[in-house]
């Protein structure tokens, strides 16, 4: 009886580990994968400081050629915010998304989910996350268009204030 008793109080035990059997290799994969994304928000957030800087440089240019319809600057500094705006949402969204595979990294680990669940998930998360460092490098293109654009119209301008 006494074994029945320790066996009966045993067994929700022995289900509860087995039950978080998981798969190492897959758990290091995805580890690997979070250190690869996350050793790049260093670099994304560098990126975004120099493009913010340089939205900040095209506010302070001089009056006249802000107020000079045909110099194109109106236009510029409209596509100097977009690119702003677009490169902060985007490394925020890139940052949430590491967050959600670190989270489900750490519900695989804790047994919350199978394997397939955590194997689904990566496989999603990573795309996603591919599929954000393509957008990040189109903008910062876009942001280095903008500031050879602005080089030539401060360039211009100069040569007409002279």
């Amino acid at each position: 009886m006494k074994n029945l008793f320790s066996l009966f109080l045993l067994l929700p035990l022995f289900l509860a580990i087995s039950c978080k059997n998981v798969d190492q290799a897959l758990v290091a994969q995805i580890e690997e994968n979070i250190a690869s994304m996350q050793a790049q928000t260093g670099d994304y957030d560098m990126n975004t400081q120099g493009i913010v800087n340089f939205a900040d440089l095209v506010d302070t240019a001089p009056e006249a050629l802000k107020n000079d319809t045909s110099s194109g600057y109106a236009v510029l500094r409209e596509k100097v915010t977009a690119v702003r705006t677009k490169q902060e949402a985007t490394v925020i969204e890139f940052k949430q998304v590491l967050g959600e595979l670190q989270a489900a990294a750490a519900e695989y680990s804790a047994g919350k989910i199978n394997t397939d669940q955590a194997e689904a998930k990566r496989v999603f998360l990573m795309t996603r996350l591919a599929a954000i460092q393509d957008l990040l490098g189109r903008v910062g293109q876009l942001n280095d268009e903008a500031q050879t654009e602005y080089g030539k119209m401060m360039a211009e301008y100069r040569s007409k204030t002279e």
